[in-house]
């Protein structure tokens, strides 16, 4: 999706239950999460990465799960 807001305006937007911020670049539904590593999560057979300054507070989310 393109679009001129940027995307912390977008995740502000959303909400937190269902969506989180992965990546400075990614935003991914909890719900369509196949599978995770400390280092990635995979969606749709689409490997996505993990970065470092969001790594804590996703691994802390996802182990929930």
């Amino acid at each position: 999706m393109v679009t001129r807001e940027t995307i912390s305006a977008i995740e502000a937007k959303l909400p937190n239950a269902q969506f989180l911020r992965i990546h400075r670049s990614y935003i991914v539904a909890l719900k369509h999460i196949e599978s995770f590593t400390n280092e990635e999560i995979t969606i749709n057979n689409t490997a996505l990465t993990i970065s470092r300054s969001y790594k804590k507070d996703v691994l802390q989310i996802l182990e929930k799960y």
